[in-house]
């Protein structure tokens, strides 16, 4: 059953997340380079880069990015580890690790940045 929930988090994270990653890798060469214009038809300013990288997207990635890595470590050691217990140790530390303390990290740099 937890292996389902893993893989529905890899699942519903893998497009948000590849559509947010590339706006941001796309907006950070638009603070740098004018072909960047160019190439998304105008959309793209160095004006719009700067919203887009100062925003709450590369907030939401990370949050995105957390839940992704906290699917795919979870599916893994479901279907890599046999032990019952070293797994549900494994699963704990994942689940702490990438699925508390790393989405409490990006909360207080988020909260600091706007401050």
């Amino acid at each position: 059953m937890r292996a389902r929930i893993y893989f529905v988090l890899v699942e519903y994270t893998s497009i948000p997340l590849l559509i947010g990653l590339y706006l941001l890798y796309l907006s950070g060469y638009g603070l740098t380079r004018v072909g960047v214009r160019r190439l998304t038809l105008g959309l793209l300013t160095r004006h719009n880069s700067i919203l887009i990288h100062t925003g709450v997207l590369p907030y939401v990635v990370g949050l995105l990015a957390a839940l992704h890595a906290l699917g795919g470590l979870g599916l893994m050691i479901c279907r890599r580890v046999e032990d019952p217990r070293l797994r549900l140790v494994l699963e704990l530390i994942n689940l702490i690790l990438v699925g508390v303390l790393f989405p409490i990290q990006l909360t207080i740099l988020a909260l600091y940045r706007m401050a």
